[in-house]
């Protein structure tokens, strides 16, 4: 009979339902966070970065692989750690893949105008 009457303790039923709701909020925040990395890894692989920046793109495999690792064993805060890690290290990998592109695009751009301007110094030129 106490057991019950302690079960029933409307301050006791709060406190735990409070610990309840807390505990899905970090789950869900991991989760999101877990997510939000896959989605940076996935769009710095489809950027190309596992050839443009191989050791940021693999830190970024790895970090996000421990951090599975470490929420299936309930290691929330190393968890939520290194899924921020590996999104900040996919991001990197995306960007140095973005500028890479960039400066290629920029080089055959360039290569492209001499043509251009070399082709109108000969038909000057011919006149």
């Amino acid at each position: 009979m106490r057991l019950a009457n302690r079960l029933y303790r409307p301050s006791r039923v709060l406190a735990a339902c409070g610990l309840l709701a807390l505990s899905g909020c970090a789950s869900e925040a991991l989760n999101n966070q877990l997510a939000s990395s896959r989605e940076a890894v996935d769009q710095a692989q489809i950027a190309g970065a596992e050839q443009t920046a191989p050791t940021e793109f693999g830190a970024a495999v790895d970090k996000l692989k421990q951090a599975r690792a470490a929420a299936d064993k309930r290691k929330k805060d190393d968890a939520m750690r290194l899924a921020q890690e590996a999104q900040v290290d996919a991001n990197l990998a995306r960007a140095k893949t973005n500028s890479a592109q960039a400066r290629l695009a920029a080089a055959e751009l360039a290569k492209s105008n001499q043509l251009l301007y070399e082709q109108i110094n000969r038909a000057n030129q011919n006149q």
